[in-house]
């Protein structure tokens, strides 16, 4: 499973077109496309929804690279210098050749493993967490959505289309010299995986009650505590702990801060025309897009990376964005976009 034959030989049918082709296929499996799709459904179709499916996502996402800093695995290009990253076009530079795993079930050569942890060890104070192999984020993160969206709208038609599109993604994972065979196949179990406890959660008593405003209130009761201390205080420590990247953890606290604020004041509801619909869900774009913008702008203006340090700068670049699901919905209400959510729509949340 972390032989790189079957990448030399994916890589030896190139060409121009094809290359690019499965750059674009695989630009789907990008944060920047997750965050366009939840918004699209959050504030387009169902804003309960989407946000479970934006948290199945981030959940995954982070989950996925705690499993890359415990295995710490290189990707196929490190361990042969004749495969190419495709994907960034940058020439291959790896002093090793051939020394993937000489048997299906092996792994790459031992001097190629410690050299490669070594050196990612002695980048910087945190890991580098794109410089790891196992398992694909890309395919652990498309078997999420399209498995997540498929248990939460009760669609036929998505779990018929989603088999296929997570083999599309790992195909361009292997076809670029992104990723083994093993870290495909590690990706999808670890989207299975996640997708059984969603599903579980969906039809537990914590999914209603996660929609319940006295839940999110300053309170010693059980539920208040369960759900603060995984929406904001275990992100937190697994990136102190190097488990997760700062990113991960600012999507993670700046989605739930948000989540915080709109729900201690009221949650919107899903009606409205289709153009109502539309309006909603460019407001949502256009706030993140810009907040995205601004906040990369300011850092460059101040010069904040270098007083800050690389983690909080991280942190920074990924909270502001996903906060401005709160901003979004505000703004949606002073325009007229959503109408106060009802008693009978509260009590009807277990809809999702």
């Amino acid at each position: 499973m972390f032989q790189t034959e079957p990448i030399l030989y994916l890589q030896s049918l190139a060409s121009d077109w094809l290359t690019a082709l499965m750059i674009l296929i695989t630009s789907m499996g990008s944060s920047s496309f997750f965050a366009a799709i939840i918004i699209v459904i959050t504030f387009g179709i169902d804003f309960r929804r989407g946000f479970l499916l934006f948290q199945l996502l981030l959940w995954t996402g982070a989950v996925t690279e705690v499993f890359k800093v415990v295995f710490a695995m290189p990707r196929p290009y490190f361990v042969d210098s004749r495969v190419l990253n495709l994907e960034s076009g940058e020439p291959n530079l790896s002093p090793f050749t051939g020394k993937g795993a000489s048997s299906f079930f092996g792994l790459p050569d031992k001097e190629v493993l410690e050299t490669f942890r070594a050196g990612v060890t002695s980048e910087g104070s945190h890991p580098f967490y794109s410089l790891y192999g196992f398992p694909s984020g890309h395919v652990s993160t498309t078997t999420a959505l399209w498995g997540g969206t498929a248990l939460i709208f009760g669609r036929k038609l998505i779990w018929k289309i989603a088999p296929a599109v997570v083999l599309l993604m790992a195909f361009t994972r292997m076809y670029l010299g992104r990723h083994f065979l093993g870290d495909i196949i590690g990706g999808a179990c670890l989207g299975l995986l996640l997708l059984l406890a969603f599903s579980g959660f969906l039809k537990s008593p914590f999914c209603k009650a996660f929609f319940r405003k006295e839940n999110f209130i300053p309170a010693s009761r059980s539920p208040n505590i369960l759900f603060y201390t995984f929406m904001f205080i275990v992100p937190l420590l697994l990136t102190a702990a190097s488990l997760i990247g700062p990113d991960v953890a600012g999507f993670l606290t700046g989605t739930n801060a948000a989540y915080l604020l709109v729900i201690r004041k009221r949650l919107p509801d899903d009606t409205g025309s289709r153009r109502t619909r539309v309006l909603r869900v460019l407001v949502a774009l256009l706030n993140f897009a810009a907040a995205a913008l601004i906040t990369a702008a300011a850092i460059d203006i101040t010069g904040a990376s270098g007083s800050l340090g690389p983690v909080i700068i991280e942190f920074a670049e990924a909270f502001v964005p996903a906060f401005t699901v709160w901003i979004s919905v505000e703004i949606c209400f002073r325009l007229g976009l959503y109408g106060k959510e009802s008693f009978s729509q509260k009590s009807n949340a277990s809809k999702v």
